[in-house]
C-alpha cells in the first residue's frame, strides 16, 4: 500500500530553510493537534538555528494544553517582524482560522501545513503541505521534518505524538488508509523516547468533577432529529470545559443506528456548531460545515454562525436534512 503523504515541494523547503526565523500560528480556540504542531515546529526550527516566535489567538479552554500557554503570544513582536520572518500557519484551512494573530502578519511571506479535507488554499503555488487523509497536521510537519534532515529528538516527538494522539482519538479513528503509515510514525515517536501510557495520563488525569457532570448533562439533554438519522445535544454558555465535548461525541456516536452526532455550543451571541459522523455512515460532515462557512474532514467537522441557540438547531436540521 502506498504512503498517504506526498513528497514535500522543494519550493516550501527552500522557504524553510532560507528563513532566518519564523512566526508560527495556528487556529483559535485551539486543541492539542494545534499546540502541538507549533510546538513541534518551533522544536524543528530552532534545531536549524532558526528563531521562531509562537503566536495563539486562545483562549486555551482546554485542560490538556493550558499548560503551554505561556509559551504563546497574541501578537508577534515589532522588531522580529521588521526582520521578514516567514510565518507558518498550522492546522488551519481557512486564513480566518488564526484569528487577529494572523491578520496583523497576513503581508508577509508563508507556508500553510494542515490535513483538513475542505477549505480555501491561502498559500502561494508549491507552498503548502495539505494531507487529507493525515491523522492529525503533526504526522505532516513529522514528513516536513524528515525532508529537511532534521533528527527525530525526544522533544519533537512528544509533541508530534501529543497531536497525532489527541486528533486521532487515540488511534479510535484511525482508517485502513491512514493506520500503516499513522503507527509506523507513533512506532518512531516511542523509539524517541516517548511513553503513550504516560501522555494518555497526561491528558486524561486531573479533570474537575463539575466538569465531567457537566459533560453528563449534555449527553442527557441530547435528542435524536430526522427521524433519529442523527442526535443533537446543547452545550451553555456556562460550561467551559474546553474537553467537554471530547467525551460527549464518544459517547453519543455509540448509540444504534444513528448517521452521526452534532453539538452545539453557546457562546452568547454566536453558536459553534460541532459535526460528527461514523466511517460507515457514508456521510461528509465536512461538507455540511462548508455550508455554513466552515469546514473540517469528512467525519468530523464544524462552524460558527451567530445567532441564538434555536436558530442554530432549525438551521442545522436543515442542512443535514438536504445532505441526507
Amino acid at each position: 500500500m502506498a504512503s498517504i503523504f506526498p513528497q514535500c515541494d522543494s519550493r516550501l523547503l527552500d522557504a524553510i530553510r532560507s528563513a532566518s526565523g519564523a512566526i508560527i500560528v495556528a487556529h483559535k480556540n485551539p486543541d492539542g493537534d494545534a499546540i502541538a504542531s507549533s510546538l513541534a515546529m518551533a522544536a524543528i526550527l530552532e534545531r536549524m538555528g532558526k528563531r521562531t516566535e509562537l503566536l495563539n489567538d486562545g483562549p486555551f479552554l482546554r485542560g490538556d494544553i493550558r499548560r503551554f500557554e505561556d509559551r504563546f503570544r497574541k501578537e508577534a513582536t515589532g522588531e522580529f517582524i521588521s526582520t521578514s520572518p516567514l510565518v507558518i500557519v498550522l492546522d488551519c484551512s481557512t486564513p480566518d482560522r488564526p484569528g487577529d494573530a494572523f491578520s496583523k502578519i497576513s503581508n508577509l511571506d508563508r507556508i500553510v501545513i494542515d490535513h483538513h479535507s475542505s477549505g480555501v488554499p491561502f498559500a502561494a503555488e508549491g507552498m503548502s503541505y495539505i494531507v487529507p487523509e493525515s491523522p492529525s497536521t503533526t504526522l505532516c510537519i513529522n514528513e516536513v521534518r524528515k525532508a529537511l534532515g532534521v533528527d527525530l529528538t525526544e522533544e519533537i516527538a512528544y509533541f508530534l505524538y501529543l497531536g497525532f494522539a489527541t486528533d486521532s482519538g487515540f488511534y479510535h479513528f484511525l482508517g485502513q488508509r491512514s493506520a500503516p503509515d499513522a503507527l509506523e510514525a507513533a512506532a518512531s515517536f516511542c523509539r524517541a523516547g516517548v511513553s503513550p501510557y504516560d501522555v494518555y495520563d497526561e491528558l486524561h488525569d486531573g479533570r474537575k468533577l463539575s466538569d465531567i457532570k457537566d459533560m453528563a448533562s449534555v449527553i442527557c439533554g441530547a435528542e435524536p432529529i430526522l427521524g433519529g438519522k442523527f442526535l443533537m445535544a446543547y452545550q451553555s454558555a456556562s460550561m467551559k470545559d474546553g474537553k467537554l465535548s471530547d467525551g460527549v461525541y464518544a459517547s453519543l456516536l455509540e448509540a444504534e443506528g444513528i448517521l452521526g452526532v452534532v453539538l452545539l455550543k453557546d457562546k452568547e451571541g454566536t453558536v459553534e456548531i460541532g459535526f460528527r459522523s461514523k466511517h460507515k455512515s457514508g456521510m461528509d460532515v465536512g461538507k455540511a460545515a462548508a455550508v455554513l462557512g466552515g469546514g473540517g474532514h469528512m467525519h468530523a467537522a464544524g462552524a460558527t454562525i451567530t445567532g441564538t441557540m434555536d436558530e442554530a438547531r432549525n438551521t442545522v436540521i436543515e442542512l443535514l436534512r438536504d445532505f441526507i
